[in-house]
């Protein structure tokens, strides 16, 4: 039988927190991280929103590095700690860390510059900051890059966990990073129309949805095996008991209207995790606002868990849609709310859509103690990811 994986440190940069503590303590308090884009280079739209990491305290050795490593930086900086990952020799640490967009912004600022005399190539590549994280701490481990959309953090979450359950090495800093926030990207998702116009953000699973608000973050979660972990007394906070990926090859932009897909999926993940859809308890959907996704995840978790079983809720309504970084984002969101006995709502959630027949987390959230949970991402493409963490 394959050993158990566990998670014993996380860490976030998020547009309503600089830390895990503070994004946790932001959403269940009721707050949203709309704001608006002000500058000449913004001019050209109408009132354009985002959700941007504006606490984020960023080191000085990493001031001019692109911003997406920057925040990569600051969340495997706080679950470097919370692990005690100073205590596995770094040749047994691998990393499998990052971005669905790279240094793109680092990229759109030098544009055809010749005068440029910095490296930017270096942050470009989506595999840029998991170089940084193992430069930075000095780990030599295996060091795996997965680029895929928004479904990015899971994606390398579930590496990770291959890697240990292979073992390749001891421990595995798994997550993603995402800053694109610029016009040029703002401005393709226009055009695709899946940005909101609603100035409070995004309003998944609500009859009125019209759209996701685009954001930055990051976030970063260490795997270890269970008996390596205990043995270095390692803070356990969650078993990773199943996870899966899968591919939605209907169209780049759209999704099998039944979400068999998604079905696919999340079957494998309970089979691996050996779980009933009776036994999970939370559901953080992938829920962006937009009006197909919402109704195809719907339908697909309506025909595992009906109506009246696992509640749902999207916290992009509140953080905003981090694309790369949504995965580990919400990753570490549905392990806090499996430690802590608390559900997070979806944000702007007024007037449920009548086709989105789900069990809804009432708003502001409930007190609920469940044994597992369920985080689902999904990317362009027809990228799919979900992961199962139980309670310890």
């Amino acid at each position: 039988m394959t050993e158990s994986i566990v998670v014993t440190g996380y860490g976030m940069a998020t547009p309503l927190g600089a830390s895990s503590e503070t994004t946790w303590k932001a959403l269940m308090g009721g707050q949203k991280a709309s704001r608006a884009l002000k500058g000449q280079e913004w001019k050209a739209f109408d009132a354009p929103r985002a959700a941007q990491a504006m606490e984020v305290w960023v080191p000085q050795s990493l001031i001019r590095c692109d911003r997406s490593l920057q925040l990569g930086a600051v969340a495997a900086e706080e679950a470097w700690k919370m692990a005690g990952l100073y205590r596995v020799p770094p040749g047994q640490i691998g990393t499998t860390f990052s971005s669905s967009k790279g240094g793109v912004l680092s990229l759109l600022q030098v544009g055809l510059d010749p005068t440029v005399t910095w490296d930017f190539l270096a942050e470009f590549f989506p595999h840029a900051c998991g170089l940084l994280l193992a430069h930075r701490f000095g780990f030599s481990g295996p060091a795996l890059s997965v680029a895929s959309a928004c479904s990015t953090g899971l994606g390398s979450l579930a590496m990770g966990a291959r890697m240990l359950e292979d073992v390749e090495c001891d421990a595995v800093i798994a997550g993603s990073t995402e800053a694109s926030i610029h016009p040029l990207i703002y401005a393709g998702f226009q055009n695709m129309r899946i940005i909101t116009r609603k100035p409070e953000g995004s309003s998944p699973f609500d009859s009125t949805r019209d759209g996701f608000l685009m954001g930055e973050g990051s976030a970063a979660l260490v795997l270890e095996r269970e008996k390596s972990a205990k043995k270095r007394k390692a803070p356990i906070l969650a078993r990773v008991s199943g996870w899966a990926l899968g591919a939605d090859a209907t169209a780049m932009l759209e999704m099998e209207p039944q979400g068999d897909s998604i079905v696919k999926v999340v079957e494998r993940t309970l089979q691996k995790a050996r779980l009933k859809p009776t036994e999970i308890g939370y559901i953080n959907a992938h829920g962006t606002g937009t009006l197909l996704n919402d109704r195809v995840e719907s339908k697909a978790l309506n025909r595992i868990f009906g109506d009246t079983s696992a509640w749902v809720s999207s916290t992009k309504g509140a953080t905003g849609h981090l694309l790369g970084a949504a995965g580990s984002v919400e990753a570490v969101l549905s392990i806090m709310a499996l430690r802590t006995g608390e559900l997070p709502d979806t944000r702007n959630l007024e007037s449920p859509d009548p086709e989105c027949r789900i069990r809804h987390v009432p708003r502001g959230g409930i007190k609920q103690k469940v044994g597992h949970v369920l985080s689902l991402s999904y990317g362009f493409g027809g990228q799919l990811g979900a992961v199962i963490f139980s309670r310890i």
